[in-house]
């Protein structure tokens, strides 16, 4: 084959197609996974996951490579702040507003199959769906996953500053 322009871009352009195709045209090695609806990550709660203990979720990474995890336990993290041992000389001032609340839990995970690097996997279970979780690595073939949620910001979220014109100016429209 001559290395021409022509057969470059040729080859280029084939490429780029192929990359376009979505993978299901690739043969039934894609079959299931991605089948179920996307999670909405803000409802994933520690409640979501308790049911949830002694299930599998499915792993998926690069382009055929699926793993198991199955679902240990659900580790509440939640803790009031310790009160601080020694005492300040000037002490902080209080917050204006309310602060908001954290939700924090860990998941703990036994894997089936090959070993995982730490690092984001999309995961997929029936009862939830598909996700995306960073997990790490905590000894031989167990595996933690720590998600934290902000359960509520303090007052009204805040709004867009608009200039005005200048006194004498045109009137300065309303909507930009």
């Amino acid at each position: 084959m001559d290395a021409s322009r022509r057969n470059f871009l040729v080859a280029g352009q084939t490429l780029l197609a192929l990359a376009a195709m979505p993978i299901k045209f690739f043969g039934a090695a894609a079959s299931s996974f991605g089948s179920a609806k996307a999670a909405n990550l803000a409802l994933l709660t520690r409640e979501a996951f308790l049911p949830l203990v002694n299930s599998s979720f499915a792993v998926r990474w690069g382009v055929l490579t699926t793993a198991w995890l199955t679902l240990l336990s659900v580790e509440d993290m939640n803790q009031k702040a310790p009160a601080p041992a020694i005492p300040m000389a000037v002490p902080p001032r209080a917050a204006k507003t309310a602060l908001p609340k954290v939700d924090t839990f860990a998941l703990h995970f036994h894997l089936i199959g090959e070993t995982l690097l730490q690092g984001t996997y999309e995961l997929e279970h029936a009862a939830l769906g598909r996700f995306s979780l960073f997990v790490v690595p905590s000894g031989t073939s167990m595996y933690v996953a720590v998600i934290s949620h902000l359960q509520g910001l303090a007052g009204p979220a805040p709004q867009p500053v608009r200039s005005k014109g200048q006194p004498g100016d045109a009137a300065a429209p309303e909507n930009f």
